[in-house]
């Protein structure tokens, strides 16, 4: 499947994917990630059920605090 992530084409394998799966597909666990698709702001509690599909737009922000 192709989705957009980030602003950029992203090609993965099947045709859905588990939000999970797709940041584990990047080597992204960054403890503070933000995951947005198709402007959804989706929960970390949902992305082992929430999916992404062909076409989908996926968001992750990854927050950095300092001091």
């Amino acid at each position: 499947m192709t989705i957009t992530l980030n602003g950029e084409s992203a090609e993965l394998a099947g045709r859905e994917a588990a939000v999970r799966a797709v940041l584990a597909s990047k080597g992204w666990s960054f403890p503070l990630i933000i995951v947005k698709v198709n402007g959804n702001l989706v929960r970390r509690e949902d992305w082992d059920a929430f999916t992404v599909r062909d076409g989908d737009s996926m968001e992750a922000i990854h927050l950095v605090s300092g001091g």
